[in-house]
């Protein structure tokens, strides 16, 4: 064989060896989100129907001049009982929630990446920089038979369609969106972000701390980052 022919198949070689990590790496951690998902949903989701119903306000009562001299209790008290029997109905309600999700299991943003490298220095863990930065997918398919939600990707609520109720909130529960799994250098730990978002200027942001415990994954911790 010429020294051509050996560059060409040591080429060749690093080539199909490096595209078969690729794909082991992806599906290494598609099967950690697979099987994180629904709890994870259930970890940073938030109601709206409870999230965004905020209690009555007492009406003020003021004198001839405009000073305040007091409050209305009398129709305060009627609309608070109201309100916590309209809360306890919506806390037992077992309709499935609908919730839209990100196809794309994204990389990390700037921002995000900084709050996880703040994350591995804290507790003195390296992060494992050789993981790809191919973007994964969810197939909702894999949780469609869940008690408690239902899944829809967020594409099908697309930007410009009448999606929002009258109060501002989503027709649809919310959407959530997660980003790729940064590991450590031994692959024991993993951080990602997960996002919330609840109406068009409203939404929360998580670091999602997850742990390899006797040869399975789980959730360790989750930290909030921001909120709008």
């Amino acid at each position: 064989m010429g020294k051509l022919e050996i560059i060409f198949t040591l080429i060749i070689s690093f080539t199909i060896f490096s595209c078969e990590k690729k794909n082991s790496n992806l599906e290494f951690e598609k099967e950690i989100i697979n099987n994180l998902f629904v709890e994870m949903v259930d970890s940073i989701h938030k109601d709206p129907r409870i999230y965004l119903t905020f209690p009555p306000f007492p009406d003020i009562i003021y004198d001839q001049k405009g000073n305040e001299i007091g409050v209305d209790s009398t129709e305060y008290k009627i609309e608070i009982v109201k309100y916590n029997h309209k809360e306890e109905l919506r806390k037992k309600d077992t309709t499935k929630l609908v919730i839209g999700v990100s196809e794309k299991i994204y990389k990390p943003s700037k921002y995000e990446y900084e709050s996880i490298q703040s994350y591995f220095k804290t507790l003195k863990l390296q992060i494992d920089t050789t993981s790809n930065s191919i973007e994964n997918k969810i197939d909702l398919e894999n949780f469609k038979n869940n008690n408690k939600f239902r899944f829809r990707y967020l594409s099908e609520f697309p930007e410009g369609a009448n999606n929002l109720n009258n109060d501002g909130t989503f027709k649809f529960s919310g959407g959530i969106a997660f980003s790729k799994i940064i590991f450590d250098k031994r692959k024991q730990l993993g951080i990602l972000c997960g996002n919330y978002l609840c109406a068009p200027r409203c939404g929360i942001g998580y670091l999602i701390i997850i742990e390899k415990i006797n040869n399975k994954w789980k959730i360790k911790q989750i930290e909030q980052t921001w909120q709008s």
